[in-house]
């Protein structure tokens, strides 16, 4: 029985390589696509090592890590009467850059108690606290925190009997 056969001849190979007898397979059979698959024909993962040039591949870790210090938001409806209103947890090392507040539906009869604050437990207004319901408003606190932070907008209904807000809260990190 022959072990090996060498044929420095030939000038190519099938659309379909089985890697060992039995073993997976690298199917071009689709045009411009290469799969990776098992014995049976379903699909495989490949494994790859990290990036390390702008022409390589990256790993899903590496994929990870840029996708945190993105800017990212998140937007929440509170009403007039919803009192705290959990708006996420800012994990650890999460940065607020940005709250905007914005009227959705008029809040009528809101007067000098009527107030609305983006904070956490050891300050409800660390991030926001300066509620206009005629307009939108900002606040820019750059707050860092270090570890996982459940963040509220406080709403005091004050004299008002309907009205709604749309609170954004602009991060980098993760905020869910």
């Amino acid at each position: 029985m022959v072990d090996s056969v060498k044929n420095y001849g030939i000038a190519g190979v099938g659309t379909s390589v089985e890697i060992g007898k039995g073993g997976p397979v690298i199917d071009a059979t689709v045009s411009s696509v290469i799969s990776f698959k098992d014995k049976d024909g379903g699909l495989e993962g490949a494994s790859i090592g990290a990036g390390s040039e702008a022409s390589h591949g990256v790993t899903k870790a590496q994929l990870d890590l840029i996708e945190a210090p993105k800017l990212q938001y998140k937007k929440t409806t509170v009403a007039f009467d919803s009192g705290t209103t959990a708006l996420g947890t800012a994990g650890a090392n999460t940065t607020i850059h940005e709250v905007v507040v914005e009227k959705d539906a008029t809040w009528t009869s809101a007067n000098s108690v009527t107030a609305l604050t983006v904070g956490d437990s050891g300050d409800v207004d660390r991030l926001f606290a300066e509620f206009d319901v005629t307009t939108q408003t900002k606040s820019t606190p750059k707050h860092k925190y270090t570890s996982s932070t459940v963040v509220n907008a406080i709403v005091t209904q004050g004299g008002a009997v309907a009205g709604d807000a749309v609170v954004t809260v602009f991060f980098t990190g993760q905020f869910e």
